[in-house]
């Protein structure tokens, strides 16, 4: 009989927390720039500490972020289609000042001599850039899928991202004339939710994807409500509660509100994070402006699952919009 010890070795944190049904909602970690590169495999489970990783590169990278232009960063798998022989693929995405629906992107092709300058000049704004502009591409029509493959800092990265990332990319991707790109990524946090995905550049969150959710979620088919229980939150809003707050609005709104500028706040905090009042703030494509209140509070707590191995369960808080009204000048 195999014993209790060895079979706790074996469990994945994706299947505690589904089995938990854990609600993924309000778990997309917030972000004001994301800096994503290429980086040829292997992998290892710190990124930076992998074979191919640019010496100087992690350096240059904790600069900018100090400099508050990254918020987030991964490593890219070249892609036959997407990379160049001897060059470096980077996406930078940050949002605008105030309110905003989507990131804004840029995109450089660089030799690899290059990349390390590159992300070093980001911390010195558009002036340390203007000698990169031979390199930029103009991708700002591309929506990028970001799956989280990295198999190497948790299992369940590889063993269910892959698969997904696989679908993605070759049954729907290829066929998008690039409109469409697919790409495998280092880990950015919420393994527990693989397979789990960015979606760019309005930076959706999506986690515990299922086969059938694939398709409703590229071609935006159906209400958004089926795909509610998928939803991690939108990494422009700064908050937990926020997030759980922007999943309801989502799904009332439909599809549309993905096109709405936003921005959130919490009005009435709780410094245990068990209840808020929260605001959502938009602005139609139309000119029109409203708002949405919505009261945040706790519904219970399930035992999850951080990382995959021996360790023992954790105890989460799960929570509910109990109360979510439109008001101002949009209200209907």
């Amino acid at each position: 009989m195999t014993s209790g010890k060895v079979r706790s070795k074996g469990r994945l944190c994706s299947v505690v927390s589904r089995v938990a049904t854990e609600d993924p909602a309000g778990c997309g970690t917030p972000f004001v720039g994301y800096l994503g590169t290429e980086v040829a495999p292997p992998w290892m489970d710190d990124i930076s500490e992998s074979p191919h990783f640019p010496d100087g590169l992690r350096e240059a990278v904790d600069k900018a972020q100090h400099a508050g232009v990254i918020g987030k960063f991964t490593a890219l798998f070249p892609d036959p289609v997407y990379s160049r022989e001897g060059y470096v693929r980077t996406l930078y995405l940050h949002k605008s000042p105030g309110p905003f629906a989507t990131y804004e992107k840029s995109e450089y092709v660089v030799p690899e001599s290059e990349i390390v300058p590159l992300v070093e000049a980001l911390a010195e704004g558009p002036d340390g850039l203007s000698r990169f502009e031979r390199y930029e591409e103009d991708a700002s029509g591309a929506r990028d899928l970001l799956v989280c493959t990295h198999g190497s800092h948790d299992a369940c990265c590889g063993k269910f991202g892959y698969p997904v990332y696989d679908t993605l990319r070759h049954r729907y991707a290829g066929a998008s004339e690039k409109r469409l790109r697919v790409w495998r990524t280092s880990h950015f946090g919420g393994h527990r939710f693989a397979p789990t995905l960015i979606d760019f550049p309005e930076g959706r969150y999506w986690g515990h994807l299922e086969p059938d959710a694939l398709e409703k979620l590229v071609l935006r088919k159906g209400p958004v409500s089926e795909l509610r229980r998928f939803y991690r939150g939108w990494a422009g809003l700064s908050g937990k509660l926020e997030q759980i707050a922007e999943r309801e609005i989502f799904v009332r709104e439909g599809w549309e509100w993905t096109r709405y500028l936003k921005s959130g706040s919490t009005l009435v905090p709780d410094e245990n994070e068990d209840r808020a009042e929260v605001r959502i703030e938009f602005t139609t494509p139309g000119g029109n402006t409203g708002a949405y209140e919505a009261t945040v509070e706790t519904s219970g707590t399930v035992m999850t699952l951080f990382d995959s191995g021996p360790w023992p369960l954790q105890e989460v808080k799960q929570y509910r919009v109990s109360c979510l009204e439109r008001v101002g000048p949009g209200r209907r």
